[in-house]
């Protein structure tokens, strides 16, 4: 993943809407509108889920924190408010030949020039099935990834069931699988932790004796050929202290292990309280 500075979390409802046939529809219109445009720069513009905010240039954040960067400085955190402006998402898409080559995605801002070709805002669902789509087949990791934030920052959406087959498809590109594995991690962490959107943990008074159980879970994490990964599952799965089950969760969504894939499915399903 590239430049994730804090741990991003998000709640998901463990369900999908009952509109999802009509949405997949919608998004398949979307794929149409992006493919005609044949070779350019396409903008397409969504809601944001409530609390994310960005600076339009390139990183995202959430209650005073920068969790996203494409390697812009925002400064420290005391002047947030000054750069961080809410939604909407911005997703600008290079095309090529009907083809996304690339894809970038910001919070607020707006590039109205005339080489773009501005889709206008879209019902923040169709956006996400269309990008959860598009990160699916896409052969380029970076785009797959950049595709997979893009969904899980829409509004109203419930990615986590597209990213269970994205995260396990080894014909696609690695960073798009790390990516659907990160954010899947993420959604199993704030079921567990009882999060809001995003987190708004303040961990300044964590205590030293649970700084030393932190260290012991990382150092479960970097053991080789995955030995520590049994070890993580039975701490994610059911250590009595929230706030360590959420790292051992956010160490194995690092891994890519299956025995992960497994237990993060049961948290989404409500299997694992």
């Amino acid at each position: 993943m590239r430049s994730i500075m804090t741990i991003a979390v998000l709640v998901i409802a463990a369900t999908a809407s009952a509109g999802a046939a009509p949405g997949a529809a919608r998004a398949q219109l979307l794929t149409q509108r992006v493919r005609a445009v044949g070779d350019g720069v396409v903008q397409v513009r969504f809601a944001s889920r409530d609390g994310v905010c960005g600076n339009g240039r390139g990183s995202i954040g959430s209650s005073g924190r920068t969790f996203y960067s494409q390697g812009v400085s925002t400064g420290d955190a005391a002047g947030w408010r000054d750069w961080c402006e809410p939604g909407p998402v911005r997703a600008e898409l290079t095309v090529q030949n009907g083809t996304v080559e690339r894809a970038r995605v910001f919070v607020g801002g707006n590039d109205s020039s005339s080489a773009v070709h501005d889709l206008g805002i879209v019902p923040a669902t169709d956006a996400a099935n269309y990008f959860l789509d598009l990160a699916s087949r896409a052969n380029s990791g970076r785009v797959g990834e950049d595709a997979i934030l893009a969904a899980v920052l829409a509004d109203s959406a419930t990615p986590w069931p597209a990213l269970f087959p994205i995260a396990r498809d080894s014909s696609l590109p690695r960073a798009t699988r790390q990516g659907a594995t990160f954010w899947l991690s993420q959604a199993a962490a704030a079921v567990i932790d009882n999060r809001a959107l995003f987190g708004d943990r303040d961990d300044s008074a964590r205590s030293d004796d649970e700084d030393v159980r932190a260290q012991a879970i990382f150092a479960l994490s970097q053991q080789p050929h995955a030995e520590g990964v049994p070890a993580l599952v039975r701490v994610a799965r059911s250590n009595h202290d929230p706030a360590l089950r959420s790292k051992a969760l956010f160490w194995l969504g690092q891994s890519g292990d299956p025995r992960a894939m497994e237990l993060f499915g049961e948290i989404l399903k409500g299997k694992n309280p």
